[in-house]
């Protein structure tokens, strides 16, 4: 028998989602839960000791500086990587590459998977979004902003994006700018159009540019159309966006575009650079994201002077 069939067995299905790996609070009670989602070619196993063990001041710890939440970390399914010859590896959707953040496809199943995630995490917190943070390192970042974004329920507590961006930005940011109706045409002859166009015509039109893009943004996830407009309760979610000066895997300006986007869709966002980091997080980037929650969540949740990162 080949030695290697028994790996290879082992290993999931393309396209399928495992079970995450979920660390519980160090603490009782469960306050509130970070859904943190790796980068491209990683998995969960691989980001979720870098980031609880990373020290954010000499006395504690990311994790231990949050000792009621619990930390989900799902992984990506593996898929055909057609940027990379379509190598098999790990990615929430078949993009470009990081460096070129254009959305491709089959991006739908990520985001009902973790759809499903923040509906699950929110029952374990008396049914409350708002103690669910979704958070993501590069392509898991741009992720966790498209799940966001596209997510109908009440307000997640804060989204986290360290090292990414917004797929389709440039298209997204082009409707949101496009606020001025067409009336008639050019030439002022009156054009007549088939009924079913017309309706379409006038249903679009009553969207607000900030719909037409959540719309744009569904379409490009290959999910259904709502019945009615999205409620974009999106813009009740702070957001904190941090970047290292010396990326080179996605470059500052995508993650400057990001927060540019984000803040036109009425967002609240905070987006901070780092001399000298490339595409990595360190402890200073996690402590500002503990500063972050500390001042949009209940600070009883948390136990480090975070003042001093």
């Amino acid at each position: 028998m080949d030695p290697s069939a028994p790996q290879l067995a082992r290993r999931p299905a393309l396209g399928a989602f495992i079970p995450p790996i979920v660390v519980p609070p160090l603490d009782a009670p469960h306050h509130f839960t970070i859904i943190f989602l790796h980068g491209r070619g990683y998995n969960a196993k691989e980001s979720l000791e870098p980031l609880l063990s990373t020290h954010v001041t000499d006395r504690a710890t990311f994790q231990k500086s949050l000792p009621h939440t619990r930390f989900v970390f799902p992984t990506a399914p593996l898929m055909r990587a057609s940027k990379y010859r379509r190598s098999v590896i790990h990615q929430w959707y078949d993009g470009t590459g990081d460096w070129e953040p254009e959305a491709r496809g089959d991006m739908r199943p990520s985001v009902e998977h973790i759809h499903d995630l923040i509906r699950a995490e929110a029952e374990l917190v008396d049914g409350d979004a708002g103690r669910v943070v979704l958070a993501g390192f590069s392509q898991g970042a741009a992720m966790a902003l498209t799940c966001m974004l596209l997510w109908e329920g009440k307000p997640l507590g804060a989204a986290i994006g360290l090292c990414g961006f917004v797929p389709v930005y440039d298209s997204l940011m082009e409707l949101l700018k496009d606020d001025a109706a067409e009336e008639a045409s050019d030439d002022g002859y009156i054009v007549f159009e088939a009924e079913d166009d017309l309706d379409m015509a006038g249903a679009e039109s009553s969207r607000t540019p900030l719909q037409r893009a959540v719309a744009e943004l569904r379409q490009e996830a290959e999910l259904p159309e709502l019945p009615s407009p999205s409620r974009c309760s999106f813009r009740e979610t702070p957001v904190f966006l941090g970047h290292g000066r010396r990326d080179r895997n996605v470059e500052p300006r995508h993650g400057q575009e990001a927060a540019a986007l984000l803040t036109e869709m009425g967002i609240g966002v905070a987006f901070a650079t780092y001399d000298g980091l490339g595409h990595e997080h360190s402890p200073e980037m996690l402590g500002q994201v503990l500063l972050f929650l500390s001042q949009r969540l209940s600070p009883s949740w948390m136990t480090t002077d975070t003042s001093k990162t």
